[in-house]
């Protein structure tokens, strides 16, 4: 029978779950406050490393495998006792689960212990192994045999580990090449006392050149001193037949091991444990640091004092993001705990809060465009160490520099963040980098758009001065055809490739979720400064992302609708020039003298409106026509000819909205960029032109609307490329509003047409 319960052990609040050999086996993960990170099965079985996959120290795989890697990477033990002559095993977390067991596993409420535990009934005795991250040593195993009968037990224990990985094997290498990786690979023991380590004689390579590897993984044990220590994963056979097996202490040309194996006394009542320590990356410098620590007289405690350390800092963390709370119901409360986790991990923390580190807020104008840095050198030098995040807002625009500000806007000191990945999409990659050599908070962050983008909105409610912020990232990020490119991060933006040679290469504008997320943000925005947004209107500190993709023109689309996107080679070349010379600002529009287009935040809240409307298709929704899906992965089957009906509902909300901020904007006209104007000024025409609600709409007037909408885009793409319409005219506050107004209105329309008889939007099967 399967149940679950919270449980406290040892100050640490689990959830718990018995019965686990009555279910299927599932993924979990163990982290921590740095770069460690660990995709386990309830199996037992898992891939574990730091930063990446590419350090990884047991072989880096999908969750199915990992399932089925029980015995084959990663942890193994074997117990031996002869009871009436008769020698008995008992395989703990084995593939095949013992007669007379049960199992169970429990996760720390934080999220950074997992404990696997085994009772023998018919022996008496409770197999328990735990895991725990050390941001100073590394992973660390604590394993536990514990007495419930009134009589001391004799047995023989094998604990250790299998399919060690040496430093220097990136993933793929060793998932399509690991007969030739285990060719180089080397395990060894020496004058270390446990320490052994686990290195590749050269990196692989098929030049006639040197290509020695530096860097070694390392495992080390501590609490089972009469334990031999067998570095070939061969002898856990010879152990489960009973046969006595030469320990292995150089192994070459194979897949190395860590096994202790030795005679164990568990007394009544009590429990004898040990522990084993595994890291990788190590130089020559920390493998002598570790070789040193392995035998001091006090390592069990400093290893377990730097795990309770890191559970410290993680807390903090997740602390200043308000994840903790306290209800009637614990459950949910660690329920919203692991949600402020994951979502932390994905978009990362403020570890300064509302605190401005102005080293690092230089170094990032550097790297973003060298040419304000150098204007600005006295200035940020006169910031002082630290400064409030509202008075450097103050500052920057007290200079009157639009880059400058526009870089203080940009900028978001975030740690903790990650790229998401884990083993079920091996091309979704992760890096953890969380910290720097020193061990300092690293301010970095990387995500897909959507993804991380809806981290921040949960986030920002912890953080609310820097919504502003967020806002502007999320805008400058966006191009002048209305859409965003896929990853967003510290150093700016990027965008997808073709390479034919790959299967997973694809090209395409990202539109999905865009409306929503900004208007999210705008709403909770509004809600901390509720006249702070239309301040920005007519400011021209907002700028456009220049994205090297090419939208064919309307009637294109019409005969192909799958194959919207060219990338444009030559806009790459130039770009790539531009941040050589500007840094990663070169990826930003700019105006025909080459100068960045500067723009108000009114245009930037018009032009996806504008690119949505382009694409309506009156009582159907928003054509999904660059070759990417509007809302989730859902809707990949509809890329191309299929329709959005979400993003069509939620444009309509987005358009109340800011015809709800123009309501009390106290200026008549402000400045947007000529070919937007024109755009907005053809969009409108055609909006102006629909029927009256009153009327329906038949497929005729439907293709004759759709074509006018989608030539106006057209149009507006083609002023673009030519570099015209740049130059900045007055528009009328009162035109936007009154056209944001007229297209909600037809929107409402479509949505009620939409609707079934129970309510529901969508067509009655």
């Amino acid at each position: 029978m399967v149940t679950g319960t919270l449980s406290i052990v040892d100050d640490v609040e689990y959830y718990r779950i018995d019965g686990i050999e009555d279910m299927e086996p599932f993924l979990m993960t163990v982290v921590s406050d740095s770069n460690l990170w660990m995709f386990v099965s309830s199996t037992g079985a898992l891939t574990a490393g730091r930063v990446d996959a590419d350090h990884a120290l047991f072989p880096y795989e999908t969750d199915d495998r990992i399932h089925q890697a029980v015995g084959v990477a990663g942890p193994v033990t074997v117990i031996a006792r002869t009871i009436g002559g008769t020698r008995e095993l008992w395989r703990p977390f084995g593939r095949e689960l013992t007669p007379h067991c049960t199992r169970s596993i429990s996760k720390s409420v934080l999220g950074d212990r997992l404990v696997f535990e085994e009772r023998h009934l018919g022996w008496g005795i409770g197999f328990r192994s735990a895991w725990a991250p050390s941001r100073a040593h590394g992973w660390v195993r604590t394993v536990e045999l514990t007495g419930h009968d009134d009589h001391d037990i004799d047995i023989e224990v094998l604990d250790g580990f299998v399919d060690v990985m040496p430093a220097g094997i990136d993933a793929l290498t060793e998932q399509i090449r690991s007969n030739l990786v285990n060719a180089y690979k080397r395990s060894e023991i020496g004058p270390w006392g446990t320490l052994a380590v686990f290195s590749v004689e050269s990196l692989l390579t098929d030049r006639a050149e040197p290509a020695e590897s530096l860097t070694a993984s390392l495992v080390w044990s501590s609490g089972f001193p009469d334990a031999e220590i067998d570095l070939d994963g061969r002898s856990v056979a010879a152990m489960v037949e009973g046969r006595r097996a030469e320990p292995g202490t150089l192994i070459t040309g194979r897949p190395g091991a860590y096994l202790l194996r030795g005679r164990v006394v568990v007394p009544a009542s009590e429990s004898v444990s040990w522990m084993l320590v595994a890291d990788t990356g190590l130089g020559h410098a920390d493998v002598r640091a570790a070789v040193d620590i392995a035998r001091s007289a006090d390592v069990a405690q400093r290893v377990i004092a730097d795990t309770q350390l890191g559970s410290g800092r993680l807390y903090e963390l997740l602390g200043d993001a308000d994840a903790f709370q306290s209800t009637a119901d614990p459950i949910a409360d660690a329920h919203h705990l692991s949600n402020v986790l994951f979502n932390s991990m994905r978009g990362g923390v403020f570890p300064y809060g509302h605190r401005v580190p102005v080293a690092d807020l230089t170094n990032f104008v550097t790297q973003r465009n060298r040419a304000v840095a150098e204007r600005h050198a006295s200035w940020l030098g006169g910031l002082g160490a630290w400064i409030d995040v509202v008075d450097l807002r103050r500052a920057a625009d007290a200079t009157g520099d639009a880059d400058l500000l526009r870089l203080v806007l940009e900028y978001l000191p975030i740690t903790f963040s990650r790229r998401h990945g884990d083993p079920s999409r091996p091309w979704n990659r992760f890096s953890i980098n969380v910290h720097d050599d020193a061990g300092n908070p690293l301010l970095e962050y990387e995500g897909n758009w959507r993804d991380i983008f809806q981290n921040w909105e949960a986030l920002l409610h912890s953080y609310p001065s820097y919504f502003g912020h967020v806002v502007a990232k999320f805008l400058n990020a966006s191009t002048i055809d209305g859409y965003n490119p896929y990853r967003i991060s510290r150093d700016g933006i990027d965008w997808e490739v073709p390479d034919p040679d790959d299967p997973w290469s694809h090209i395409g504008y990202w539109g999905d979720h865009q409306i929503i997320y900004l208007l999210r943000l705008l709403e909770a925005w509004q809600q901390h400064e509720p006249a702070a947004i239309s301040e920005w209107f007519a400011q021209p500190v907002f700028v456009y992302a220049d994205v090297p993709y090419a939208i064919a023109d309307h009637d294109a689309i019409v005969r192909d609708p799958r194959n919207t996107i060219t990338f444009d080679e030559d806009d790459a070349a130039a770009i790539a020039l531009r941040e050589e010379d500007l840094g990663a600002d070169g990826r930003l529009r700019v105006d025909a003298d080459g100068s960045l287009l500067h723009v108000g935040l009114l245009e930037k809240l018009v032009v996806p409106a504008l690119a949505k409307l382009t694409n309506l298709v009156p009582d159907g929704g928003i054509w999904l026509n660059t070759q990417r899906p509007e809302w989730n992965d859902a809707n990949n089957a509809l890329a191309g000819p299929g329709l959005s009906m979400v993003t069509l509902a939620h444009l309509c909300r987005y358009l109340r909205f800011v015809e709800g901020l123009l309501d009390d904007v106290d200026v008549d006209t402000v400045p947007v960029s000529g070919t937007v104007a024109e755009w907005l000024a053809d969009v409108g025409k055609v909006v102006d032109g629909l029927p009256p609600l009153v009327e329906s709409i038949d497929d005729r007037d439907r293709r004759t609307i759709l074509d006018a909408l989608g030539r106006a885009g057209t149009e507006h793409r083609r002023r673009v490329r030519s570099g015209s319409g740049a130059t900045p005219v007055e528009v009328q506050v009162s035109r936007i509003r009154e056209l944001f107004s007229a297209a909600a209105n037809h929107l409402e329309q479509s949505i009620r047409a939409a609707k079934r008889a129970d309510g529901q939007i969508g067509r009655a099967s």
